[in-house]
């Protein structure tokens, strides 16, 4: 359901005159108002998700879930193909009638949403998975002592999927709303929250924290100095791998006004624009406006890898040593080496190799691999891509790249892409075993069939179970685009223990859960059939433990 028009016209027209103001100011060449996304109410907390949608929420619109007092739903917009964003629809598959804030998105069809306790979801942040437009309820996240003592809430889970930061009134507060830190355990266990400290943390309130992708720098809001003046952006540093060692707050140079500036989040990777949200302009209620990204350079010059504080990585002891990866530069060489945290000192040694141990494996000349049809054998043109844990890829134009690349831990997929042929992902040792060696590929005609192995469930759920998985669908997903005439069929199957009308059922949402994210990202519905087999065909003995595994898969058949 969208906003009535007429929300937007007057709202529209008053930006306009604003805007216009705006330019006889030093900085107002900078402003860029976002008057499609703008309504009377209050906007606030933006997100980009990973199909380039921002989602945020909206309080005390009429249309909320909870009418017109309704602190906060979630509402959502795209961008139509010439660029521009689309008027917001509400999305009240993410919504209460209470408070709800958008926190991130573990994956395309996994978002975090914040409930302040309403509609018989408890106060915490939850976990969705989406389902084609909606978006079905999974779980709360356990978070040991999380607890807001006030309306207000904000948070945002970081690109890596493993921290959230955010804002409440909590056990610890140095004054109102405090900034928080939760690091992830499990799939729906993560750490209490952690106060960062008194170097960002006043007797005022701190806001709508938004946390680096290389985790040193935050920025957020706080009404700290007063003077009449509403809430201020600001910036502050880690200064050392705790996480309560930081820099004293600075305000950035271009957002600030006499009014609230609150959300202020890198938006544009490619441009470098922020989005934030003022109420100077707007009678008390937030307007998202953009501006271009002040980032910050970390003070310190290390790499955090995890950096969960010995206080709470004793609360489970699924959490593994704190560990940083330490980058020491000599002269000529820069070696990486991970060391343990020991009482929050670190130790940076420097070291010089010798001409002879200096000669990378990269430099040593390497067998290539040939890429061959495994019906014909013969060679094929192909493309590929090398990717990480993180989600990170790079294609590569030579293999002696990939040798390169190799050479740092990151780098530990290969993605073998050819037209006709279906999809070969490949983990570094591989590699190194094929070298001088052949690579057939499989020819993606009808009848074909593959088992998507790499694309794990957590168990008893549709839910997928590591990063790994979803770097084979983004693989799957590349393979469909680049054979456009293919249709596939997805066959879910699960071994033989439970009930098999809810084995049938789960092994159906299985390959469901495949198809949203294939087409999620661009694939065509009706280029994907599903079905659902539960325990019926099994390929492997159910009597032992590594055959219930290999018979808990989803299979791809290349259709007519």
């Amino acid at each position: 359901m969208c906003k009535p028009s007429y929300f937007y016209l007057s709202k529209a027209s008053r930006l306009f005159l604003l805007a216009f103001s705006f330019f006889f100011t030093a900085r107002a060449q900078e402003l860029i108002p976002l008057s499609i996304l703008n309504s009377p109410y209050d906007e606030q907390s933006p997100v980009i998700s990973p199909n380039e949608e921002l989602f945020f929420t909206v309080g005390f619109n009429p249309m909320n879930i909870g009418g017109p007092t309704d602190y906060g739903d979630i509402w959502m917009s795209k961008k139509d193909p010439t660029g521009e964003w689309q008027i917001p629809q509400h999305v009240p598959s993410l919504s209460t009638s209470g408070n709800d804030v958008i926190i991130g998105f573990l994956d395309a069809l996994t978002a975090l949403v914040y409930h302040s306790g309403n509609n018989n979801k408890r106060q915490g942040i939850h976990q969705y998975s989406r389902f084609g437009n909606s978006w079905n309820y999974l779980r709360p996240l356990e978070m040991g002592s999380f607890k807001n003592n006030a309306m207000h809430f904000s948070g945002r889970l970081v690109p890596q999927g493993n921290v959230i930061v955010m804002s409440m009134n909590s056990y610890g507060t140095f004054g109102n709303e405090d900034i928080y830190i939760s690091f992830k355990q499990s799939e729906s266990v993560w750490t209490s929250p952690l106060n960062l400290g008194p170097q960002v943390n006043s007797f005022a309130q701190e806001q709508t924290p938004y946390l680096s992708n290389d985790l040193m720098t935050i920025y957020f809001s706080s009404n700290v100095h007063g003077n009449g003046r509403g809430k201020d952006i600001y910036f502050s540093q880690r200064q050392s791998q705790s996480w309560e060692d930081w820099t004293p707050p600075q305000k950035i140079d271009l957002a600030n006004s006499t009014g609230s500036e609150l959300s202020y989040t890198l938006i544009d990777q490619s441009d470098k624009m922020a989005i934030f949200t003022t109420t100077q302009n707007s009678e008390g209620f937030g307007d998202f406006m953009m501006i271009q990204f002040e980032p910050k350079a970390p003070l310190a010059s290390l790499e955090i890898i995890e950096t969960i504080p010995e206080s709470l990585a004793e609360e489970k002891s699924v959490i593994k040593e704190d560990s940083l990866m330490l980058i020491a530069e000599s002269e000529n060489n820069t070696i990486q080496e991970t060391v343990p945290i020991v009482n929050e000192a670190v130790i940076i040694q420097e070291e010089t190799l010798s001409d002879e141990e200096n000669i990378s494996a990269s430099s040593i000349a390497r067998k290539l691999v040939r890429i061959i049809n495994g019906q014909t054998l013969e060679e094929v043109p192909y493309q590929i891509e090398i990717g990480n844990e993180r989600g990170l890829k790079r294609v590569v134009e030579t293999q002696d790249e990939i040798w390169e690349m190799l050479q740092e831990p990151q780098w530990n997929t290969i993605n073998i892409i050819s037209q006709g042929f279906l999809p070969k992902m490949l983990d570094s040792s591989d590699w190194y075993e094929l070298e001088g060696k052949d690579l057939l590929l499989q020819p993606a005609i009808s009848g074909t069939a593959i088992v998507l192995d790499n694309i794990q469930f957590n168990r008893g759920t549709s839910d997928f179970a590591d990063s790994k998985s979803i770097q084979v669908l983004d693989n799957l997903v590349i393979f469909m685009k680049v054979n456009e005439h293919i249709k596939i069929r997805l066959e879910g199957h699960t071994d033989n223990a439970g009930d098999p009308t809810l084995n049938k059922d789960l092994s159906m949402k299985r390959a469901s859960k495949i198809r949203a994210y294939l087409t999620i990202n661009g694939v065509d519905f009706e280029r994907v059939r599903i079905s659902g087999w539960g325990g019926s065909r099994p390929i492997a003995d159910n009597q032992t433990e590594e055959g219930r595994v290999l018979n808990r898969r989803v299979e791809m058949l290349i259709e007519n």
